[in-house]
């Protein structure tokens, strides 16, 4: 997995997001660089004092691993499922002028 399409960028960000921790400190170091710094291969191989190759491994290990613990728990689905389930009842609460329920759903979905 060389090159990574913007979507598939965005997905396995947010995977990063929730799975990132159950990676080694090297991995994590590595991915952070790679989706929260957006730095390139090279540059994190430069940084880290090693191949570019090496990272780019670590880089795509990692991606099977986020998508492997996405497949088996399943919490970036169930989060996504949960926002919109929310956004539906937050535009009825806004429709109904219901402010407090929007007020505390909106609250929710920042926390997500």
């Amino acid at each position: 997995m060389s090159k990574i399409e913007l979507n598939d960028f965005i997905y396995l960000g947010r995977l990063f997001e929730i799975y990132g921790g159950l990676l080694s400190e090297d991995r994590q170091k590595i991915m952070t660089s790679y989706f929260e710094f957006n730095m390139t291969l090279a540059e994190i191989a430069v940084e880290r004092n090693i191949s570019r190759q090496a990272v780019l491994d670590a880089v795509d290990k990692s991606c099977e691993k986020l998508k492997n613990l996405e497949k088996s728990l399943g919490f970036c689905t169930k989060k996504e499922t949960i926002k919109k389930e929310l956004l539906k009842v937050k535009t009825w609460a806004d429709q109904k002028d219901e402010m407090e329920i929007s007020e505390k759903i909106e609250n929710i979905l920042k926390e997500l």
